[in-house]
């Protein structure tokens, strides 16, 4: 009984790749493209944003970077002594 139902479901219907390929041609053949200027326009303003949002994350990676370099040069082992003592202090003793 389940080798029937394998087989049936096995079995291609004849010219559904070639109905396929026609109704994909049919659909094509439907589609509204857009004119060149209209694409050139709207590929500008795509570059225009991603050059945009490559301007800020540049800025923000900077900041980051400098803070960072900023934060780990001013530390010393007195620094992070009174450091770790403030937050015991402030912690009540958990470290």
């Amino acid at each position: 009984m389940a080798d029937e139902k394998v087989k049936a479901k096995k079995k291609k219907e004849p010219g559904k790749v070639r109905r396929w390929f026609k109704d994909f041609f049919s659909e094509l053949k439907k589609v509204t493209w857009p004119t060149f200027p209209k694409v050139l326009k709207q590929t500008g303003i795509v570059l225009v944003v991603t050059i945009c949002f490559l301007l800020v994350m540049l800025a923000f990676d900077s900041l980051f970077g400098y803070l960072n370099k900023q934060l780990i040069g001013g530390l010393t082992s007195e620094s992070v002594t009174a450091f770790a003592a403030a937050i015991r202090g402030v912690g009540g003793g958990l470290l």
